[in-house]
């Protein structure tokens, strides 16, 4: 009788010990997933944000003063080149089809490759407070952006409202991140202060960024994002990818477990693409597309 009860005793902590292990296991994919998939968004919005800063920032003719990221090919469009018309300047940025082979796109200045069609519409000159830029990004234009042999797929619109000199409030909707793990859904509002300026041109530039972000991630499951240490962005090759310093807590709704992603993991603002994600004190290491 002792020995059954000895076996049943040890069989009830192996199941528990089983059950905690799979539970951990389940909470750690939950972690990573939406995790990964904010990263996917967050990145390629911004990176949208880089591109419109980039060419907005010239004169009349939207051809850049100094270094610019856009690469050699990419056709610039004006539709409408007046502001005086009541509705702003036009104007997209072509930068052909998604190749068949890696690379694909085009290599921007930044380092990022981008394919497809992204528009511009700009209420005012860019620089003076109160002009406010839009961009489209129609899912039938195919925009991707990525490193080349990982690419993403992005949708929606974006708006941004120049609010001081050196600042910008930005709000994202509709926005829609797909690539090979699937399909996320994304909007924000944020708020992006230039914090470096290189001279002229985009490239060298430095930027933080602050604000919250809901979404669902490519198991449709819906996020909640809050910024807690601002993002620090350096318009660089081999920094463009990504942020290089930042935390921002993420919660799952329906489970309701709060995530804490750190961009600087090591604490030495490298440009390593490493993120942490850390849930009820595990730490959980991924690489961000």
């Amino acid at each position: 009788m002792k020995k059954s009860k000895l076996f049943l005793g040890a069989a009830i902590v192996a199941t528990m010990f089983m059950f905690s292990c799979r539970k951990d296991k389940v909470e750690a994919l939950e972690t990573i997933t939406s995790a990964e998939d904010n990263s996917t968004a967050e990145n390629e919005f911004t990176a949208a944000f880089d591109l419109g800063d980039d060419v907005a920032s010239s004169d009349g003719r939207f051809k850049k003063a100094g270094t610019n990221i856009l690469p050699s090919g990419a056709l610039v469009t004006i539709t409408d080149s007046s502001f005086t018309d009541g509705d702003g300047k036009e104007f997209n940025i072509d930068f052909g089809p998604l190749g068949s082979a890696a690379p694909f796109g085009k290599l921007c200045g930044d380092g990022r490759y981008r394919a497809g069609k992204i528009n511009f519409t700009l209420s005012a000159p860019y620089m003076s407070i109160g002009s406010v830029l839009t961009i489209i990004i129609s899912e039938n234009d195919k925009f991707y952006g990525g490193n080349g042999a990982q690419m993403t797929q992005i949708s929606g619109t974006k708006v941004i409202a120049r609010t001081q000199t050196n600042q910008l409030t930005i709000v994202v909707t509709n926005g829609k991140a797909t690539n090979d793990n699937g399909t996320v859904t994304w909007a924000a509002n944020r708020t992006i202060t230039k914090i470096t300026d290189a001279g002229p041109g985009l490239l060298g530039d430095v930027f933080e960024i602050s604000g919250s972000a809901s979404g669902t991630n490519r198991k449709g499951e819906a996020f909640t994002v809050s910024i807690t240490v601002p993002l620090k962005k350096k318009v660089d090759i081999g920094c463009a990818q990504t942020f290089i310093k930042g935390k921002l807590t993420l919660k799952n709704t329906v489970s309701g477990k709060e995530i804490i992603i750190d961009y600087d993991p090591f604490n030495n603002e490298a440009c390593d693409r490493i993120a942490k994600a850390t849930i009820n004190g595990k730490d959980h290491i991924y690489t961000v597309r």
